[in-house]
């Protein structure tokens, strides 16, 4: 029988035959304290994109205290973006900007099937040489105020699929248009720039081969659902953080000679016998957890591969069958093939490290909900109260909005801006509550997180191995 070792002393080693799959330990982009706005029009304010990012920061650095703001306003350009810029991104004092403007600085309805006159012409190149006047202006009011910009690409605009929409076709080059000339802002001023159309486009050609009415945009071909923000979430983290394993254990019980190596965790308490290998840990970093709304997304990029990775392996084992136990729960049975090969245990909902993912991810969500709703208020007061010069009465204000409305009757949009308009009157009694609830899920979601001592056994099966 093999001797019984106990291990008190902490083992903490990094693994250098993994270094070239996933990368050394860095520090993140950002530092604690850090205040970051999201400055964009309809595809940022009702979108998960930055939600997603805050997930991703809040999981794998827990000790990070950061802060996320929504400035994203449906129906904006760069021009109303720096109108309302003082009022609506210097208030937060950021540290970091991401800029993301062009779906509506391009003017879809100025692109369609068939030729366009000299006129039609002319106002998509007025719009453009406008685009390219005010994010400059933009960029440089943001490096004015001593804020970090990072500047986005435009999404794309779907004029590739043939899902049966009408296609603004051309929309989408204007896009690579403003996209050339971001990239030029970038290494003027010296500022980060993460291409998103580019890589969009790139993938949508490429399962467009497979299938004529894929995408990763939603059915209006502007606005991603989960998977299209997904997508661009893997490339703004692609762009800001080198990849990395969530954590790695790695046992070795080859040649009567116990070894742990770990990674990005603390492990001490290490015991080994014949039927049970123990030790407690205390990890770094949580998984990402991912529900079924993100099959596809994950499945279209190498997000797991490059930062999902909670890899556990044990090599040397007799061919049995090992039951894992973390905190006595219960999380799989493994053959020793399986064990030698590893585990990666972001993919298994029933770990302690998943649900306390699974809790962050719920206020992240509902961080997200909150921001949603104080953003119909800056929606509604710098998109249709922005000529309103009347005092400060709410029965003005809706009189002056409902003429608004009364013009817009016959256009597509016009459910959605009442709907808007009903929600600025309903959420602006509730601003002081929204935001001291914006605050407390902030101050929850700066506590929750930090990993716990965690104990560890993996048990010699008493199942025969199938």
């Amino acid at each position: 029988m093999r001797k019984f070792i106990k291990i008190h002393t902490a083992i903490i080693i990094i693994l250098s035959s993994f270094s070239l799959v996933f990368g050394q330990s860095h520090k993140p982009f950002f530092k604690n304290g850090d205040i970051i706005c999201f400055l964009g029009d309809s595809i940022t304010h009702g979108g998960q994109y930055h939600e997603f990012l805050q997930l991703f920061y809040a999981t794998r650095y827990p000790n990070l205290k950061l802060t996320f703001h929504n400035c994203g306003i449906s129906g904006d350009n760069a021009a109303g973006m720096i109108d309302r810029f003082e009022e609506d991104v210097m208030k937060h004092k950021p540290t970091h900007v991401f800029l993301m403007t062009g779906m509506n600085d391009v003017q879809r309805t100025l692109y369609f099937e068939g030729t366009a006159s000299n006129k039609i012409l002319k106002q998509r190149a007025n719009a453009l040489a406008n685009y390219k006047r005010n994010t400059t202006l933009l960029v440089e009011k943001i490096i004015e105020n001593n804020i970090i910009p990072i500047l986005l690409t435009p999404s794309i605009y779907d004029q590739y699929s043939k899902i049966e929409r009408e296609n603004n076709l051309g929309c989408n080059d204007a896009l690579i248009e403003c996209s050339n000339h971001i990239k030029k802002l970038g290494d003027k001023y010296d500022a980060l720039v993460i291409d998103l159309n580019t890589p969009m486009r790139k993938l949508m050609e490429r399962e467009l081969k497979k299938d004529s009415l894929f995408t990763i945009v939603g059915k209006d071909r502007v606005h991603p659902e989960s998977t299209g923000h997904f997508i661009m979430f893997h490339e703004i983290i692609s762009s800001l953080e080198a990849p990395a394993v969530v954590s790695k254990i790695a046992i070795n019980v080859n040649q009567n000679e116990e070894k742990i190596r770990v990674q990005n965790l603390n492990l001490q308490d290490a015991t080994f016998s014949d039927s049970l290998i123990s030790f407690q840990t205390s990890e770094m970093s949580l998984p990402f957890p991912m529900g079924r709304s993100l099959h596809e997304a994950i499945s279209l990029t190498s997000f797991k591969e490059l930062y999902n990775q909670q890899l556990f392996q044990a090599e040397g084992l007799p061919n049995k069958n090992y039951d894992l136990f973390i905190d006595k729960q219960h999380i799989g049975t493994f053959d020793a093939y399986d064990l030698k090969r590893g585990i990666n245990l972001s993919q298994y909902k029933n770990t302690p490290q998943y649900k306390q993912a699974q809790e962050i991810k719920r206020l992240c969500t509902a961080y997200r909900q909150t921001q949603y709703q104080l953003r119909a208020v800056a929606f509604i007061r710098h998109s249709y109260l922005n000529d309103y010069t009347g005092p400060d009465s709410i029965n003005l204000k809706y009189k002056h909005l409902s003429k608004k409305l009364k013009r817009i009757e016959n256009k597509p949009y016009y459910n959605y801006i009442k709907s808007s308009m009903e929600a600025y009157f309903e959420t602006l009694p509730k601003i002081d509550s929204l935001e001291k609830r914006k605050r407390q899920l902030s101050e929850q979601l700066n506590s929750i997180h930090t990993p716990k001592m965690q104990q560890w056994k993996l048990i010699k099966s008493p199942s025969p191995r199938i």
